[in-house]
């Protein structure tokens, strides 16, 4: 059981800090000059979310659905945490979205769009950790 608990946490704070990290390369790959060097830098950014962001999201939300499941927890805290993952599954989702945004409309400005996703990102690691720090129910 301690060892599903590490998998969870090391993948939560893996998946947190890519979701906080893709806005910002995104946004740096829109400013780009050169059609090459923003291809580039969109194809790093493309991989970057498949192949490990995407992954260790699954593994969080599979770890973390383990841990509840052999523990037994059903208590109402729960169901708000579920609630808060589910809304940074989303983001993780607009995170994609963004990305493809920047692929098809590759001059189009979306540092906007990036700092506000940054913003509600840690507003919902921050809800999360004070969720399951205090658990208020």
């Amino acid at each position: 059981m301690l060892w599903l608990l590490l998998l969870h946490i090391s993948a939560v704070i893996c998946w947190c800090g890519s979701l906080l990290y893709l806005p910002a390369l995104i946004a740096s790959t829109a400013s780009q000059k050169t059609g090459i060097e923003q291809q580039s830098h969109l194809a790093v950014t493309l991989a970057i979310f498949r192949l490990f962001v995407t992954p260790v999201a699954l593994i969080t939300i599979a770890s973390g659905t383990a841990i509840f499941f052999t523990a037994g927890i059903t208590d109402l805290w729960l169901v708000l945490k579920l609630t808060l993952v589910t809304t940074l599954v989303l983001c993780h989702g607009l995170v994609g979205w963004l990305i493809l945004r920047t692929q098809t409309a590759p001059y189009k400005d979306v540092t906007l769009q990036c700092v506000l996703l940054a913003s509600g990102v840690v507003l919902l690691i921050l809800a999360i950790i004070w969720v399951v720090l205090s658990k208020p129910f």
